[in-house]
C-alpha cells in the first residue's frame, strides 16, 4: 500500500523523467517546425528553412491565432534589424537579408522579438537550417577574447578570459610587400599595420573548425570584428592571398571569390601592372610550350598517349600546379589543365607530385 506521502514524493520525479525523455524536434535543412519557449503569449511554431529553388532563408511562424505581425525584430549580440512580413504560405513568412542571416550565423547569442513574446535561436538550430553543405550543419565552436597584441598580418594575441592564446587566422597568408599603397583599399607597406588598423584593442568573436591547432600550438580561427570577419577583408584588400589548408576549408570559395576580385581590381599585392592578375592559360603559354613539353589535354580527362602525366593548376593554393602520374590514387579523378610526356617535364613547368 502506497502512503499519501509517498505518492507526494514520487509524482514530481515521474513527471520530471517524463519530460526529459520527450523527443526534442530541432530544424535541420528541410524545415520542421519545433515549439520555443517565450516569456509570454500564445505557443507558436519556428520554422527555419532555405527554399530551395531561391537559396533564400527564411523564419516561418506557424500556430498563430491572430493576425500575422507584420514585422519582427532579430537581435544578435547586440546588433538588431527588423524583417518585414514577406508573404502568408501555412504561416507567417519573414525573409531576412543574405547579410543578416550571415550574421545570425556567426553571432553567439540571437533572438527574436515579437509583440507579444521572444524567442531564442540556438546556434545549432541556425547552423541545422541555414549552413551550406560546404560549411556543414554542426555549429562550430566559438570564443569571445580581448585582442592584447597583433603579431603580423595573420597572427595576434588575445586574452580569452581564463588564458591568453596565440591565434592564427586560417585560410589566407599575409605577406609583406613594399609596393606603395595606389589607393586606401590597397595595402601597400606594412601588412601589420593593416590588421592592427582591424582588431586591435578590439573584442573579437573567434570561430574554430575541424582541426584547432596548427603544429607550433597556435589556435586557428576565422576572427570576427561585429559582423566582419577578418581573414576575409584582409583578403578582399589585396593584404593576403588564399591559404587552403585541409581540413580547415568552410569559407574556401568566399576566399577564393575575393582574391580573385582583389586580382581583377589590383590591390595590395596585386597592384603591380607589369603582372598578369588572372592565372596564365595552357594557350597562353602555348610559345614556350615546345621548351617544356606541356601539352593541352584531348579531352576533358585525358592526357594524350605520349604526355600521360596530368597537370592540375590552381591559381589560389600553394603550389600552384600539382602532377598526378597515371598509377596515382588521383589520377582517374583529375581534370588536367596541362599535360606532360615526363615528371622532369612537369617539374620544369613549376609543378609539383601529388601526395596520393
Amino acid at each position: 500500500m502506497i502512503r499519501p506521502v509517498q505518492l507526494i514524493l514520487t509524482l514530481p520525479l515521474l513527471f520530471v523523467a517524463a519530460f526529459t525523455l520527450a523527443p526534442v524536434r530541432i530544424a535541420t535543412a528541410q524545415p520542421a517546425a519545433s515549439t520555443e519557449g517565450g516569456v509570454s503569449g500564445p505557443r507558436i511554431a519556428i520554422v527555419l528553412g532555405n527554399d530551395p529553388k531561391t537559396g533564400q532563408r527564411y523564419i516561418q511562424i506557424a500556430g498563430q491565432s491572430t493576425a500575422p505581425y507584420p514585422t519582427i525584430d532579430l537581435l544578435c549580440d547586440g546588433k538588431r534589424w527588423t524583417v518585414a512580413l514577406a508573404r502568408k504560405d501555412g504561416g507567417s513568412i519573414y525573409e531576412p537579408p543574405r547579410s543578416v542571416t550571415e550574421a545570425m550565423l556567426t553571432a553567439v547569442d540571437c533572438r527574436m522579438f515579437l509583440p507579444d513574446q521572444e524567442v531564442t535561436l540556438a546556434r545549432g538550430r541556425l547552423w541545422a537550417a541555414w549552413a551550406s553543405q560546404a560549411r556543414g550543419s554542426g555549429a562550430p565552436p566559438i570564443l569571445v577574447g580581448q585582442v592584447l597584441d597583433v603579431v603580423d598580418g595573420n597572427t595576434i594575441r588575445l586574452n580569452l578570459g581564463d588564458r591568453v592564446e596565440t591565434v592564427r587566422y586560417i585560410g589566407i597568408n599575409a605577406k609583406q610587400t613594399t609596393q606603395p599603397a595606389k589607393a586606401p583599399s590597397q595595402s601597400g607597406g606594412d601588412i601589420t599595420d593593416v590588421n592592427r588598423q582591424l582588431v586591435a584593442r578590439q573584442q573579437v568573436r573567434l570561430e574554430l573548425d575541424a582541426q584547432e591547432r596548427d603544429r607550433e600550438g597556435r589556435l586557428l580561427a576565422y576572427v570576427f570584428v561585429a559582423d566582419r570577419m577578418v581573414n576575409a577583408e584582409l583578403v578582399r584588400r589585396g593584404s593576403a592571398e588564399t591559404m587552403t589548408i585541409q581540413p580547415n576549408v568552410r569559407y574556401r570559395d568566399l576566399f577564393i571569390t575575393l582574391e580573385q576580385e582583389a586580382r581583377d581590381d589590383r590591390r595590395g599585392l596585386w597592384a603591380n601592372q607589369s603582372e598578369p592578375t588572372t592565372p596564365t592559360s595552357v594557350a597562353e603559354v602555348s610559345p614556350g610550350a615546345k621548351e617544356r613539353a606541356v601539352v593541352a589535354p584531348e579531352s576533358a580527362w585525358a592526357c594524350p598517349a605520349a604526355q600521360p602525366i596530368k597537370g592540375n593548376v590552381n591559381a589560389f593554393s600553394s603550389p600552384r600546379c600539382i602532377y598526378h602520374v597515371p598509377d596515382s590514387e588521383l589520377y582517374s579523378a583529375t581534370k588536367p589543365d596541362r599535360c606532360y610526356a615526363t615528371v622532369d617535364d612537369a617539374r620544369s613547368d613549376g609543378c609539383q607530385g601529388a601526395r596520393r
